[in-house]
């Protein structure tokens, strides 16, 4: 049985609004991501502080390496002072030695003390690394339980799309192929396919209408489609 331009009308109507619901679901199903984009930064900058905390230890702890170096060295050139004035003969080598022996080992005691600060430094740093962590657990924890409720809430949003997107042949069948065509092109290219008209405009895009497409949308003798952005017209009732 041929549908009349009013059941058109109606039919339409009603497929539009199921394709709005459809859609606001498939934004809502593909928005779910971005709702655990600020806990994953918050996870992603906590890697960033560990990993310069880290890379600072190394830092220091090589510095430290190489004050033990230079004090291993200091303490050599003592040992090596020692041994020649053992064997130096006036009282003037006696005292030169004596002097590079002291100045040696205020070397030694120098670095000894540079290293000390720089293993007190690796301490505190290592504390902050041990917070850092603590804390960047406590980040992933809530990404997680983020992630679960946004996993949870799609599965319903999928579950609902399905059951719409179930509905959508039953409005389709017996609808006149021309005006499906129009109506599916309309509706990619505008957003909305079908809309009221606001006394003599359009209401999608404000053209005036003709007095002969007034009357025909008022009357429902035929489809109207809007001559300026293609939407199909109904009146409002």
């Amino acid at each position: 049985m041929t549908m009349t331009p009013r059941e058109v009308i109606e039919r339409l109507k009603a497929l539009q609004e199921l394709d709005r619901r459809i859609a606001a679901l498939d934004r809502d199903i593909s928005g779910g991501p971005r709702a655990v984009e600020g806990f994953t930064r918050m996870v992603a900058t906590a890697d960033q502080k560990i990993a310069q905390l880290d890379e600072r230890t190394k830092v220091l702890r090589a510095q430290a390496k190489l004050r033990e170096n230079e004090a291993k060295a200091a303490e050599g050139k003592v040992d090596r002072y020692n041994e020649q004035a053992r064997a130096v003969k006036t009282n003037k080598e006696f005292t030169a030695i004596r002097s590079e022996i002291a100045n040696a080992k205020v070397e030694v005691s120098r670095l000894e003390d540079e290293i000390l600060k720089i293993m007190e430094e690796v301490e505190k740093q290592e504390k902050l690394t041990a917070a850092a962590k603590e804390e960047r657990a406590r980040e992933q924890k809530r990404l997680d339980t983020e992630k679960a409720k946004v996993v949870t809430a799609i599965e319903g949003l999928r579950a609902s799309r399905a059951l719409h997107a179930k509905n959508r042949p039953e409005l389709t069948t017996g609808l006149p192929p021309e005006s499906l065509d129009i109506y599916e092109r309309v509706l990619k290219a505008r957003g909305d396919a079908v809309v009221p008209i606001e006394q003599d405009f359009c209401s999608g895009c404000m053209e005036r209408l003709t007095r002969n497409d007034v009357l025909a949308v008022h009357n429902a003798s035929r489809i109207v489609q809007c001559k300026s952005c293609g939407r199909i017209l109904f009146g409002r009732t």
